[in-house]
């Protein structure tokens, strides 16, 4: 697993506010079951991907229910003496959780007429989480309790995996039981993944499914495909980082080919990164990066300087989009 830092407010008078938690609901502490084979339980750790907002980038599907009242760093480090609460519309995580890991505090049942039951997790954002960076916190800063929708959620990647703490130094990617996708100067290697119990047949009927939820946005990928035997999604994995270059980011877009092929309990998947030659061009057709492994390793192997934080971040992309395939698949 990726090295991960906690995050932890260390503003010891942040926590003589109240802070307020109107989750929706009835809570309760759980343990609940997920497509009829997924046991979550309170202290559980959440693997999240990317968020789903085609146009924002943002989490759908993990958000502070709106009408919820909290304190703001606004509130809590201004001069006025009311510091009064805010009452906000729903918040959604944005795309600073990306791959981070939070930690499940109970759960609410919600109801309606036209919905029927849902079960929500809840995620005490005052306590400490684990990132891969160092912002938790939006530009809105709320202090207190977001909701999680888990079925919606992790079939549209926005959650890769959910494991109990002592399997968090394995990390999401042997919890699902396949080899990550990894860029080598050879090229990437395919992944088999053994799905037992289902013919070829409804791997590909469930492969397509998830491409409904996953891929909201018409306009994100083509899928073509022979029914039953392989697809092949053409995608674009979008802001990407590329490296830093005085002491700023630089991202790309960067395409990608996902091939699918189908035998009974068993998919192969294969990935082709950038265009013509691993090119990859900016919005002027112009060529400001590669994924070919000539250009990106050395004679000996090893990955160039300039290409070592693309290589990461490139298979993070990889490896969140077969995440959310596999663990559609397997649920």
């Amino acid at each position: 697993m990726k090295p991960s830092t906690f995050v932890c407010l260390t503003f010891s008078f942040l926590f003589s506010f109240q802070l307020f938690a109107q989750i929706p609901g009835k809570a309760f502490e759980g343990p609940i079951v997920l497509f009829d084979t997924l046991t979550i339980k309170k202290g559980d750790i959440i693997y999240l991907g990317k968020g789903s907002d085609p146009e924002t980038g943002g989490f759908i599907y993990l958000y502070a229910p709106k009408n919820k009242t909290v304190n703001t760093l606004y509130n809590i480090f201004s001069n006025d003496s009311d510091l009064s609460h805010k009452v906000i519309p729903q918040l959604n995580l944005d795309g600073n959780f990306d791959g981070s890991q939070l930690v499940i505090e109970s759960f609410s049942i919600v109801s309606s007429k036209k919905k029927g039951k849902k079960i929500l997790g809840i995620i005490n954002m005052t306590e400490d989480q684990f990132t891969e960076g160092n912002m938790l916190l939006q530009g809105d800063v709320f202090l207190n309790n977001v909701v999680v929708d888990f079925e919606a959620a992790i079939k549209s990647g926005e959650i890769l995996n959910i494991s109990a703490p002592e399997l968090t130094e394995k990390g999401p990617e042997e919890d699902l039981l396949f080899t990550p996708f990894e860029m080598t100067a050879k090229g990437i290697a395919p992944v088999v993944v053994a799905i037992n119990n289902l013919s070829k047949n409804e791997l590909y009927n469930k492969t397509l499914n998830w491409t409904g939820s996953y891929y909201q946005n018409q306009n994100q990928a083509t899928i073509t495909s022979i029914p039953d035997e392989k697809m092949s999604i053409n995608g674009i994995a979008k802001n990407v980082k590329f490296t830093r270059f005085m002491g700023n980011d630089v991202f790309v877009n960067l395409p990608y080919l996902l091939k699918v092929d189908f035998t009974d309990s068993e998919i192969t998947m294969t990935f082709t990164l950038g265009g013509e030659n691993g090119d990859i061009t900016d919005e002027y057709g112009e060529v400001i990066a590669s994924t070919s492994p000539s250009r990106m390793f050395d004679k000996n192997g090893e990955v160039h300087n300039i290409g070592q934080v693309f290589k990461v971040e490139a298979e993070r992309s990889m490896n969140d989009l077969s995440y959310s395939l596999v663990s559609y698949l397997m649920n």
